[in-house]
This record gives structure tokens, C-alpha cells and sequence, in this order.
């Protein structure tokens, strides 16, 4: 369907929603939408949010950059969900496991 033949709100909605692909309904949060980002394990998400941090930290401490530009707390907030945080409890458990074998 072309643009310059749609003439109802209808024919704009399917027109619409062919092309509004890439962001999908949460469903649970309201107003908030979901994209994916695909990774090829634990280590390359963890990575690239350890890199997202120290871009950060570049422009906090830089002086030749205009930090205004660049909105860092949500480049912060992607980093934070990066953070594996209930697979680091299953990290935790087993280093106390090894841990207590070795005390025996």
C-alpha cells in the first residue's frame, strides 16, 4: 500500500503496523516496548555492558568532549540490564560449594 493512497485511519493502521516491526508491546508494562539484542553467550552480553560503562566513564572524564551531547545515564540504564544478576546468584552458590569442599 502506498502512502498517498491511504484515506482512512483503518488503512493507516495496517499500513503502520507493516512497517513498526522492531519494538514490541511489553504486555506487562504499560507503555513500555521491548527490543531484542541477540548475543552469543553470557560473556559477550556482560562485555559489551562493561563497555557501555567505560564509554561512559571516557566522556565523565574527558575534557575535549562535549558531555551534553551524549545522554549518559541511559547508556548507563541498557548497561545495567546487561548485568546477569540472578545468573551471578548461581555463580555465588557454586563458589561457596567449591568453597566448602575445600574446607572438609
Amino acid at each position: 500500500m502506498e502512502t498517498d493512497k491511504i484515506k482512512t485511519l483503518e488503512e493507516f493502521k495496517d499500513f503502520a503496523s507493516y512497517h513498526f516491526k522492531l519494538l514490541k508491546p511489553a504486555g506487562d508494562k504499560g507503555r513500555e516496548s521491548i527490543r531484542e539484542i541477540r548475543f552469543y553467550g553470557y560473556a559477550d552480553m556482560t562485555c559489551l555492558g562493561v563497555n557501555l560503562i567505560r564509554m561512559c566513564l571516557n566522556v565523565v572524564y574527558s575534557d575535549e568532549l562535549d558531555n551534553r551531547d551524549i545522554y549518559i545515564g541511559s547508556i548507563l540504564e541498557l548497561a545495567l540490564q546487561l548485568i546477569p544478576s540472578a545468573e551471578i546468584e548461581v555463580l555465588d552458590e557454586i563458589y561457596r560449594m567449591l568453597n566448602e569442599s575445600e574446607d572438609k
